[in-house]
């Protein structure tokens, strides 16, 4: 039987800014890597499996390229995930009549099932957050995430694409506009 160490009372020394901000985000990583494969023996799905998952279920008809794009991965990273859902009949492929070599992507009935808010999930854990933050610190923490993630994305430049608009604000936009609206996502 394993047992946890006791974690120590005594404050954490002063690591500075950008030390104590490193560490907080290792420990958001390393948070969601432990629910996901909590997520994966409970539920079946990884977390990345399962945000595929919901996406596809917002916006039915999702081409792979801007699931991609959403989801800030590699469309080959991608596929991965896509066939993991295939093989569990979570998803299906459908080509496209216009252009054959470009697919759309559907949830099956048991991927419907699949599809609902769940207990135990990093999107339950966000959820419940976000709720408590409110909606200004949200903002900025949102901020703060999107130029680090945009710096991770180009780690040689000092400071990110400056003048380009940033990664993924196409797609947030088209996001946040389905959100209201709630119509199907253009295909790109």
């Amino acid at each position: 039987m394993r047992t946890r160490p006791v974690p120590d009372m005594a404050p954490p020394p002063d690591l500075g800014e950008v030390l104590e901000f490193m560490r907080l985000l290792w420990a958001v990583s390393h948070g969601m890597q432990k629910t996901s494969k909590h997520m994966a023996r409970r539920l079946g799905l990884t977390g990345p499996q399962r945000l595929g998952l919901r996406l596809i279920g917002r916006f039915p008809g999702v081409a792979a390229g801007e699931l991609a794009h959403l989801l800030r991965l590699h469309p080959s990273t991608l596929t991965g995930i896509l066939v993991r859902l295939e093989r569990q009949a979570l998803i299906e492929r459908r080509p496209d009549p216009a252009d054959r070599r470009r697919s759309h992507l559907y949830l099956t009935v048991k991927g419907q099932r699949a599809n609902q808010p769940t207990s135990g999930t990093v999107e339950t854990a966000v959820k419940a957050v976000l709720a408590r933050l409110g909606e200004r610190r949200v903002a900025v923490a949102a901020q703060v995430l999107e130029a680090l993630a945009e710096q991770l994305m180009h780690p040689g430049e000092q400071g990110g694409k400056a003048g380009r608009p940033q990664a993924g604000a196409k797609a947030t936009g088209r996001l946040q506009r389905h959100q209201e609206d709630k119509t199907p996502l253009p295909a790109r």
